[in-house]
């Protein structure tokens, strides 16, 4: 649990949004961030609400959703640990047009809109870490509106396990899926069984290993649709 200012500190140096900035420069940051302990299930934010700054996620896990229940929502993130989301309604003064979710017991910092454009107006390199934060978010966008436009289900399921295996460095080793399969369906644009069959398939196939939430990626040319990796040598 965070609370001395030290930890707070700590925290926003190790943030890609504020890691550019010299220490004195966190100072006034800390003094008006707050930290906010978020129990599994809890919401954050409720579409339409404003949003009051930047959230940094510690440790947990934060889904962004779209839609009116726990039925018909489109999952169109998940937030993790040195991940932060709420930026481009924070900067734009803007209600929200997601709601906010805790997937897990959450430890969070929210960094206020103020704070955030004083800083930003003080020290140029934390304007374009948010500039390059939000351009990322618009290429993040167009790469998922092609994967719904032009690519097969099969290919959206083998990218995403291809960059959360690139994400935590394990290419050849166990990694746990980040939600339950029913919300990373959602968040490919998948049905969840069509997403049970897919994983099957490609278990089927020899690309995976699935042990509960924990896959290992046996054969990334396999699954990225390409040649065995064993026929390759052969």
């Amino acid at each position: 649990m965070i609370r001395p200012a030290g930890d707070i500190k700590a925290t926003l140096a190790r943030c890609v949004l504020f890691r550019s900035l010299p220490s004195a420069a966190l100072a006034p940051l800390v003094d008006r961030a707050k930290a906010l302990n978020v129990r599994r299930g809890a919401r954050i934010y409720d579409a339409g609400e404003r949003c009051p700054g930047v959230f940094i996620v510690v440790t947990g896990r934060v889904m962004l959703s779209v839609g009116a229940g726990a039925t018909d929502n489109k999952v169109i993130d998940l937030t993790g640990p040195g991940g932060h989301f709420g930026l481009a309604a924070a900067i734009l003064d803007a209600t929200q047009n997601v709601a906010a979710d805790a997937l897990v017991d959450s430890l969070l910092i929210m960094v206020p809109r103020a704070a955030l454009l004083d800083c930003a107006g003080e020290h140029p390199q934390l304007g374009l870490q948010v500039a390059t934060a939000l351009s990322r978010g618009i290429v993040n966008l167009t790469e998922d509106i092609e994967a719904y436009s032009l690519h097969s289900g099969r290919q959206r399921v083998a990218n995403y396990l291809l960059r959360i295996a690139a994400a935590n460095a394990a290419r050849a080793h166990p990694f746990a899926l980040p939600a339950k399969k029913s919300i990373i369906a959602s968040r490919l644009g998948l049905t969840p069984e069509y997403f049970s069959r897919m994983l099957h398939d490609l278990i089927v196939t020899g690309a995976i290993l699935v042990e509960g939430r924990q896959i290992t990626i046996l054969d990334p040319a396999l699954l990225r649709g390409g040649t065995p990796a064993a026929s390759i040598a052969a």
